[in-house]
This record gives structure tokens, C-alpha cells and sequence, in this order.
């Protein structure tokens, strides 16, 4: 409760200092800012100079798909966290996290993890669920991007980009609530300091309860920022940016498998609401950041933006896990059971990281260039700590007696038994030219050198002789990712291009043998045209691309005596290659003045190619987690006429079959080990009203109720979101 009016008074205290500085507009200057104003006056992101490319390209000169949500998308589907914003990305698809644990996001059929999430440019950790409220828009490069980022994984990256400091005085404060009592103030004011500071402060407390009994969140979010003219050609942003998340992890309603086949199902018998946990789990994520963002143009044609950051993240975790309940076909298949185990850990992640940026635009003879030069560089520090508990199971559950489902249990107690620390380097420098060879046709040619470093761990024995997996040894990869592409141009609404891109990921642990893994190497292919249309207002943009992995790892299944059965997941082997292809149609913009539309379908097809011959997974078999189809489409009418200031709106959302457990591997002896997960639509209806100052905003989430269930592997079942009702009171400065 302290944390709560804590929060509250720095939210209050906000509006009393943008109240006070509201005299001072007139005392304002013209600053560059972070809004696109071609993007807001017609909703084409093809009109957009996105910061996530780095350079000074458009998104016409860029060749490849580029997608963005701005915050009036936002606001208007009043979307409560990240998985809501990217569901208006075509191609990109939530998958589920072990025990509901962040959002955990696909794309194109490889799976996102820390490489490919970043904020304001700066990669940060993607364990949490990142607070919307304070975004200005969300950025979205699809395919491949190594060589402006290093080492990212190949489906796409993912900016977000917070709401910066303005010279107008402005701003609003709301209240949300809905069902099982969710509610949420938050607070956005900016406004000027001086005639060359300005500052903006967003902040919310946010508490949920959940369909799923005993399942709770707590959030707070705060996030000043202050920004310095420090001549007229030079900007200083200072940001902080601090979350606060607890909640209770949830591995939902779990799986069944025959132990005669091995074949495993969804425990759909279960209920929606029914929580197998405890009443004491729990899981706590903070994650401060710092950016220091400094713009300065040299003149009309040079330019240099740099970004630090700073970012300390933690982990806090102890819960039951894996629900799986499993019974034999032959001697008891009336009562298949399960046995609660119990998990804790306790992790820290601090990192550091600098990048610089030149732009620039000139002429050899008669031909145009635009010229990117940058480097990147960081240190980080992750820190892991194991328990050792007193029990590791609290009881057996029975899936046919519903008796034997109780929430209590004791809370074993839990010992520090060691820490593991692993540092690593990364640097890299990359250079971009877009060639203007004639007024239509434009070549883009960039590479980069990436060098990274994983150092030696090291550990912390807190209890003598606990016996602790063998140290990870010191690994060094270093790669050139080069990129070419083909622009054509015949005017500013049309693009047709081609690109190749080459980049590497490196992998993580050792080889049975423990001997360290050679990086990923990835290909990727990739054609597409954008299209203006309606007067440019609106974009229809087609890609289609094949990326290869060329040296996919997986956890071993067998030590190295090639008998024993291994449970280190550090310990790995070679998986073969994975082959992805797909094709995605995106339309976005305004058709009409008042109607907003953004919409998309993909396909993708990702599998497996060239694997091992023993014990190698089956060929040509979609991996799992990845659905073939993924459909969006959001429209919002605002009346100007009749009902002036009423607006409503609707979203839908497809996510096709989708396969879930793991990929079934040469000569195994059950069916399979996969598990079929069917598609499902959910529709979301909205409306509001803009009275003077005050906005009003409801909305019914998922409203057919669809049921349906997100799978991480066979063991975190956890069910969609029911009928839901949510409604936002917002009051502008």
C-alpha cells in the first residue's frame, strides 16, 4: 500500500508542476521532436522517417516492410500491454512464455528474445511486460537485421519509443477500469521549464485480478524525462524510466500424455478459471533504465545522433511449475496425475551501452548519396542464483477428482546455494550508402563488423560442497553481415525492391563434450513493393522472403556417453538447418478523413531442412509455436457531423493452427510429440465520446468469447482472455 501512494503522490505532484509551468508558453521555441508529422496527419507509415533504421531513409527508400503503431492506435483499442500493440503488426505473433511469465513474441517463424527487443534504439530485457501507456509509437522491422543491430535473431525487431518532452504546455490524466476489478490511473504532463528545457513525467499504478483464480497483478510505472536546447542546432534528451511488476505466475490448466504412446493433448475438461498453483507464489520484475539521447546537426546535409543507456534488471521467482498430468492407457487411465514441483530463482542483469550515428547526404558527379556511419557497443553483467529448497513437490493432484485440487501448501524454505555470473562485450561498426543511380533507381549497400565476447563464469558457492554444474568457458565470434538492396522509384508512392542480408546469432552453452558452439549463420531473401494509395493516404505494402539458419542448435537429448538422458539445458547439440517462408499484404492509413484503418495477413512456413540422421528432427514438419496464418484489421470511425464526438470502432485478430510440445525427431518410438492447437478470432468492439476536455472510452474485449489456449511447449497451458469489459475516463490538460 506504501508503493501505491508513493506512486500516486509523484503522479499528483506531476500535474501541480505542469500547472505552474503552463505560464511559461510563450516563452517557447520550435524543437525537433519524436512525432512524425506525416505519419499523424494521414496514418501511412510509408510517409514516416522511422528512427529504428538509423538512418535519414524514408520508409519509400527503405527496402524492406516497416511497420508502426502509433500511440492514437494505442489509446484507441485501449490496449492494456505489449502483446495488444503488436497484434496490429502483420506477421508478428504472441507465443506463450513459460508460466505467463512476459510477453513473448514470434516472428516469422523464429522466436524474439532479448536481441530483439529495444527501446529508443537501446536493447533491454525482454523479461517483463513493458507499461503502453507511456509509448509514443512502436516500431517494427520485419526480417532480418543484423547489420544495423548486430546480433539480433532473424524475425524482426521491435523499438519502442517513449513520449518525449514538449514546449506546449499539455498533457491528460485518466482512470481505467474493467473486469475483475482492474483499475488504473495514469498521468501525462509536459510542458516548458525555460525558454531551452522542457520536461514530460508518466507515471501509472495499475492492480488486476484475473478470470484465472488467485492469479493477481500489481504494477507501478514512472518515467521523467527532461530535454536541453543546448544550441540551436543541438538536443539533449535525459530519460529515466522505471517498472515495477508483481504478479502471480500462472502455468494454467497443463497437458495430458498417454505414458503408453507418448502422445499428449490440452486438459480442455478443465476450466477457464480453475488455478493449479499456490496461494503464496509469486513473481517480482523490476527494470530501471537511463537514456541519454544527444541530436546534433552540423548543417543542412550532416547530422550525428548518439544514444547511452543504462539498464538494471531483476528477476525475483519462487512458484509451483509444469503442470502435466499423465496417466498409463493400459492400467490407469482414469486417473491421470500430477505432481507439483517447485521452482526458485533470483536473477540480475545490469548493462551498459553507447551507440553513434553520422548521417550524411552528398554527390560524386551527378550521382546523390546517403551516407550512414555508426558504431555500437556494450558490457553487461548477468547474474543467476540456484536454491536449494526443502521439498521440491507439495502433493498429488488427480485431473478426475477435482477434491485433490487445493491452493495451499506450504512454502518450502529456499537457501542461496550459488551464484553464476557470466559478463559479455559487444562492439560493432557498420556503414550504409544509398546510391541514387538514376531519379528511379536506388541501390542500397551497407556491411557491418560485429565482434562479441562471452566471458568465462565464475561462481559463488554459498553452501559448501553444494555440487554445481560444470563453468561455461570463454567464447569470442566475430562476423561481417553485409546487406545489398535494389530500389525502384518511379515516383514518391511507389517502391518495388529486392534485398539480400547476411547476419549472425551466437549461441549460448556448450556441446556435450563442452566445447563451444559456432554462431548461427542466417540468409534471408526478400522482394516486396509499397504502394500509396487515396491520395497517399493510405499504404498497401506486399513482401514475400525466405530466411535460412544455416546451424540451429536445440538442447541435447543424451549426455555424451550417448545413454544417459540430459536435463542441462546448456548442454546442446546440432539441430540442423531451419528454413522460413512467407509472404505478408499490411493496407494502414486514413481512406477517409475520419476513419482510421489498419489491417494485414500473413503466411508463413518454417521447418526444419538438412538435420542430423540419427536423432534428428523430422524434415519439412512446421515448427512448432509458429501458425501458418496470422490475420489483423482494425478500423475507427470518428463522426464530425451527426453525434459529433462520437467514435467506434472494432478489431479482430487471427491466429491459425498452431502446433505445440516439440518437434517430432527421427526414430522415436511414440506417434508424436506434438500437440494440435486449433486457430481461434477474437473481436473486440469500442466506443467513445470527446465532451470539451473530457474523453470517455469502452470497450468489449473478446466478444464472442472465443476459447482458446497459448502453449509453451506441452506443460503451460494457459487459456486466452474471456469476455471482458474495460472503459477509460480521460481528462485533457
Amino acid at each position: 500500500m506504501k508503493k501505491q501512494l508513493v506512486t500516486l503522490g509523484l503522479l499528483f505532484t506531476a500535474v501541480s508542476i505542469g500547472a505552474q509551468m503552463k505560464k511559461t508558453e510563450s516563452d517557447t521555441i520550435k524543437i525537433q521532436t519524436i512525432e512524425d508529422v506525416n505519419l499523424y496527419k494521414t496514418g501511412n507509415p510509408n510517409k514516416a522517417k522511422p528512427l529504428s533504421t538509423k538512418s535519414n531513409l524514408t520508409v519509400m527508400e527503405t527496402p524492406q516492410p516497416i511497420a508502426i503503431v502509433t500511440h492514437e492506435i494505442i489509446e484507441q483499442q485501449q490496449a492494456k500491454q505489449l502483446s495488444d500493440v503488436i497484434k496490429n503488426v502483420n506477421g508478428i505473433y504472441l507465443t506463450s512464455a513459460r508460466g505467463g511469465s512476459q510477453d513473448s513474441f514470434g516472428g516469422r517463424g523464429f522466436t524474439f528474445g532479448n536481441d530483439n527487443i529495444f527501446k529508443n534504439g537501446a536493447k533491454i530485457n525482454s523479461g517483463v511486460f513493458p507499461e503502453v501507456s507511456g509509448l509514443e509509437r512502436v516500431e517494427v522491422l520485419k526480417g532480418a537485421n543484423a547489420m544495423l543491430y548486430g546480433n539480433v535473431g532473424p524475425g524482426g525487431i521491435v523499438n519502442l519509443i517513449t513520449k518525449k518532452p514538449k514546449f506546449n504546455f499539455g498533457g491528460s490524466v485518466g482512470f481505467s477500469a474493467g473486469s475483475w476489478n482492474s483499475y488504473k490511473p495514469t498521468v501525462d504532463i509536459y510542458g516548458p521549464l525555460s525558454k531551452n528545457i522542457a520536461f514530460r513525467v508518466n507515471g501509472t499504478y495499475e492492480y488486476a485480478e484475473s478470470f484465472r483464480d488467485l492469479v493477481e497483478s500489481k504494477k507501478n510505472y514512472f518515467n521523467p524525462s527532461f530535454l536541453f536546447n543546448l544550441s540551436e542546432n543541438t538536443q539533449l534528451i535525459v530519460e529515466g524510466d522505471y517498472l515495477y511488476h508483481t504478479f502471480t505466475p500462472d502455468f494454467g490448466i497443463g497437458s495430458v500424455t498417454d505414458n503408453a504412446t507418448g502422445v499428449s493433448r490440452l486438459a480442455t475438461e478443465v476450466s477457464r478459471n480453475q488455478f493449479f498453483g499456490t496461494n503464496w507464489q509469486y513473481q517480482t520484475n523490476q527494470q530501471a533504465t537511463t537514456d541519454i539521447i544527444l541530436n546534433h546537426r552540423f548543417n543542412n546535409n550532416w547530422s550525428l545522433n548518439a544514444v547511452a543507456s543504462y539498464q538494471n534488471y531483476t528477476k525475483d521467482y519462487f512458484s509451483t511449475e509444469r503442470v502435466q498430468w499423465a496417466y498409463n492407457s493400459k492400467t490407469n487411465n482414469l486417473n491421470p496425475s500430477w505432481t507439483r514441483p517447485v521452482g526458485r530463482t533470483y536473477n540480475e542483469q545490469n548493462y551498459t551501452s553507447l551507440q553513434i550515428n553520422l548521417n550524411g547526404e552528398f554527390k560524386t558527379g551527378n550521382i546523390n548519396h546517403k551516407l550512414l556511419v555508426g558504431t555500437d557497443g556494450d558490457y553487461g553483467v548477468a547474474d543467476s542464483y540456484t536454491f536449494k529448497l526443502s521439498s521440491t513437490t507439495l502433493g498429488t493432484f488427480l485431473l478426475n477428482d477435482p477434491s485433490t485440487w487445493t491452493n495451499d501448501g506450504t512454502m518450502p524454505t529456499a537457501d542461496k546455494a550459488y551464484r553464476r555470473r557470466i559478463p559479455t562485450r559487444r562492439f560493432g561498426v557498420y556503414a550504409q550508402d544509398l546510391v541514387e543511380l538514376t531519379k528511379s533507381l536506388k541501390v542500397l549497400a551497407g556491411v557491418r563488423y560485429s565482434y562479441l565476447t562471452n566471458g568465462e563464469s565464475s561462481d559463488n558457492i554459498f553452501i559448501p560442497g553444494y555440487v554445481i554444474p560444470v563453468a561455461s568457458a570463454k567464447t569470442e565470434d566475430h562476423a561481417f553481415s553485409p546487406k545489398v538492396g535494389i530500389i525502384y522509384n518511379p515516383d514518391e508512392n511507389i517502391s518495388v525492391f529486392a534485398t539480400y542480408t547476411n547476419s549472425f546469432v551466437p549461441n549460448t552453452g556448450t556441446t556435450v563434450n563442452f566445447e563451444s558452439l559456432k554462431p548461427s549463420t542466417v540468409d534471408q531473401y526478400e522482394i516486396g513493393i509499397k504502394k500509396n494509395i487515396f491520395n497517399n493516404a493510405v499504404a498497401i505494402n506486399l513482401t514475400a522472403y525466405q530466411i535460412v539458419n544455416n546451424n540451429n542448435y536445440t538442447t541435447a537429448r543424451f549426455k555424451a556417453d550417448g545413454v544417459t538422458q540430459n536435463s542441462d539445458s546448456n548442454l546442446k547439440e546440432f539441430a540442423g538447418k531451419v528454413r522460413s517462408r512467407g509472404i505478408e499484404l499490411d493496407i494502414t492509413g486514413n481512406p477517409l478523413t475520419n476513419l482510421s484503418l489498419i489491417g494485414g495477413i500473413s503466411y508463413n512456413n518454417a521447418v526444419y531442412t538438412k538435420t542430423p540422421d540419427i536423432y534428428g528432427y523430422v524434415e519439412d514438419q512446421r515448427l512448432v509455436r509458429t501458425p501458418a496464418v496470422t490475420t489483423n484489421i482494425s478500423a475507427f470511425y470518428t463522426f464530425t457531423n451527426f453525434a459529433k464526438g462520437l467514435k467506434i470502432g472494432t478489431t479482430v485478430f487471427y491466429t491459425g493452427d498452431r502446433k505445440a510440445g516439440w518437434n517430432d525427431t527421427k526414430n522415436q518410438t511414440q506417434v508424436t510429440r506434438m500437440i494440435d492447437v486449433n486457430g481461434f478470432t477474437t473481436v473486440d468492439f469500442s466506443a467513445g465520446y470527446d465532451w470539451k476536455k473530457f474523453s470517455i472510452q469502452g470497450k468489449v474485449g473478446n466478444l464472442f468469447d472465443t476459447v482458446n489456449y497459448n502453449v509453451h511447449e506441452n506443460y503451460s497451458v494457459n487459456p486466452i482472455t474471456p469476455r471482458n469489459f474495460y472503459f477509460t475516463l480521460t481528462y485533457k490538460l
